[in-house]
């Protein structure tokens, strides 16, 4: 319990005191208690998420907590989140084991949305493997899952987003239906994320919860310096840091050490295996240091009577389309005016992967008491972290928010084969502007709509020995301009041993992580290669390399600190050294050998 008080600390000081002006949230925690999470959750991880929830909402929050499966249950009913909630939210972990034989997705939507009470600010996190499981059999089970699949899409997220009912599906394995999270999540406004690791698990929560209630951070740069202004009260340092590794230390302005065992009184430290929360109040102005190694998502959040304010920024972006961008500064309330505000102030917006690479960037432009701009359309799907920093002289401020950049144009090949399902993601494009052609091995394809936005795409009966490629293109006529799309290729019998080689040299498949595709499926690793270029294949190893190192780093630096692991290391080196040098000196010994004469 001491963990779950030091986490609910941590997110009382992360948000500032304006956002308790807010609408209070009402968020439901939404947990698949289903036969499937025994596989696709060996770790657990929902039992994390049950903490979480029991400490990571602020006070100003209401919450709930509900399971499902093949029914919906509401074991802990909605609650103002106080000392009391927080404690039977805690005491439940034994509840998720209580495995379920089905999957109901859509009656947990429903059931969950609907209850009391009626809040004008609802936020359901899902925690599922995302698999749409009905109680039938045989060929009537196939066709009721993808009936409620259909209808969830269809119907019910609509239905949620008319209500102001935001989702937020956090998929606890890689096992899932990600399409489906992805258009509910875009459908209303929510985030989607994929949690493997308890890490990855807490950042998912933070970057939720950041889209909940945002508030105002000023940035670390790559020499882990951060800035304080006069305006600014209190500082809240979360210092993310590997497993077990000492604590980071705070040096200010006047060169005053702050440790975790050495700080003022009026100086709050809260510490746990992975982080750090210190809390300053009243911070000298000036440069502030951290003097040791912290995670990529460290952040300093902060109070002041200035701050960043912009218009809602979407949860959402699409590959290919820029982004408006409207932000300002405010105090007591109100927009600064132009003399109110530093004259040397500028505003930069810029999106950037997990792993920190830019995707894109702008500069935006004052707009009398605004600044407004565009942010150009970024290539690389997956989750990103858009980034808004307004500086001067005087001082920084700046806005986090975490984004999903989805396909403009989705392809989904059916469970028989028989059919490719074109889809919409972006809200402007529909059957009456947009226009789609595609091919199989150079033989064009009869596109029929099915929906507003919406195409269905008849495959011909082909050899299922063979993996063979579908093109499919896209025109576009939106705002005076013509837009051209190239979708992901769609593989036809993608666990075929006989590939179409070089039929899918033009479209490759993109190098990100959740842009799925059947081919990728496979074990096999001449059937991960049919129809690749190099080029291609090598993309696709350097995503799974930033994967598997994103799931190791915490080991890693773990090991890396233990002086018995470089000995290991060294070991090792010597003893492949030695090996090479024998194998060298037998190599010579065999060529000085000579046949005897005859």
């Amino acid at each position: 319990m001491r963990a779950l008080w030091l986490i609910g600390v941590l997110v009382a000081a992360l948000f500032p005191a304006w956002t308790l002006a807010q609408p209070a949230p009402d968020v439901r925690m939404v947990i698949d208690v289903s036969g499937s999470m025994k596989q696709n959750d060996p770790q657990n991880l929902r039992a994390n998420a049950l903490e979480f929830a029991a400490t990571l909402l602020p006070p100003s929050a209401r919450g709930s907590i509900w399971t499902f499966g093949t029914t919906v249950a509401n074991p802990l009913p909605s609650g103002e989140v106080v000392e009391t909630w927080r404690d039977r939210a805690g005491r439940m972990g034994a509840q998720l084991t209580d495995y379920q034989q089905f999957t109901d997705i859509e009656r947990a939507l429903r059931q969950t949305s609907s209850a009391a009470p009626d809040s004008a600010n609802r936020h359901l996190i899902l925690l599922t493997d995302g698999m749409v499981d009905l109680p039938a059999s045989g060929s009537d089970k196939t066709s009721r899952d993808s009936a409620s699949r259909q209808r969830i899409i269809n119907e019910l997220a609509p239905e949620l987003a008319s209500r102001g009912v935001v989702v937020h599906p956090i998929a606890l394995s890689n096992n899932v239906d990600l399409p489906l999270l992805e258009q509910v999540a875009q459908t209303t406004g929510g985030l989607a994320a994929v949690a493997n690791t308890p890490e990855e698990l807490l950042r998912a929560f933070l970057d939720v919860l950041d889209r909940i209630l945002p508030g105002d951070q000023v940035p670390i740069d790559d020499q882990q310096r951060f800035r304080v202004d006069d305006d600014i009260d209190e500082f809240n340092a979360l210092l993310f840091h590997a497993p077990d590794a000492d604590s980071p230390v705070l040096i200010g302005p006047d060169g005053q050490r702050y440790s975790r065992d050495d700080h003022p009184g009026s100086v709050e430290w809260q510490s746990s295996d992975r982080y750090d929360l210190i809390t300053v109040p009243d911070p000298t102005p000036g440069e502030w240091q951290i003097d040791g190694d912290i995670g990529a998502d460290s952040r300093v959040g902060i109070h002041a009577d200035t701050v960043l304010r912009s218009a809602p920024l979407p949860a959402t972006l699409y590959r290919g389309f820029s982004t408006p961008l409207d932000v300002w500064l405010a105090s007591d309330g109100g927009a600064l005016g132009t003399d109110e505000r530093p004259e040397d102030f500028t505003v930069r917006a810029e999106l950037r992967d997990l792993d920190g690479a830019v995707l894109a960037d702008t500069e935006l432009a004052p707009a009398q008491d605004h600044f407004q701009g565009e942010l150009p359309g970024a290539d690389q799907l997956g989750n990103a972290r858009l980034t808004i920093t307004a500086r001067s002289d005087r001082m920084i401020r700046q806005q986090v928010q975490t984004v999903n950049v989805v396909a403009a144009l989705s392809a989904v090949l059916s469970e028989d084969g028989t059919r490719i399902v074109v889809r919409a993601n972006h809200p402007d494009l529909d059957v009456n502007n947009t226009k789609l052609s595609a091919s199989l091995t150079g033989r064009a394809l009869d596109i029929r709509q099915s929906g507003d936005r919406e195409w269905t795409i008849a495959i011909p009966q082909t050899d299922p020995g063979q993996s063979l490629p579908v093109e499919i293109a896209a025109e576009a006529q939106l705002g005076g301009r013509t837009l051209h799309f190239d979708l992901p290729v769609v593989r036809l019998h993608p666990e075929a041993a006989v590939g179409l080689n070089g039929a899918d040299l033009d479209h490759g498949i993109t190098s990100d992580s959740r842009q799925q595709d059947d081919s990728l499926d496979a074990d096999d690793s001449d059937t991960f290669t049919d129809g690749l270029t190099a080029s291609q294949m090598a993309d696709i190893a350097v995503d799974k390399a930033r994967q598997s190192w994103r799931f190791a780093k915490p080991y890693v630096e773990t090991y890396a600190q233990r002086p018995v692991t470089w000995i290991v290391i060294a070991v090792i080196v010597l003893l492949w050294m030695l090996l090479r040098w024998r194998r060298a000196v037998s190599r010579r010994r065999l060529a000085r050998r000579e046949e005897p004469s005859i």
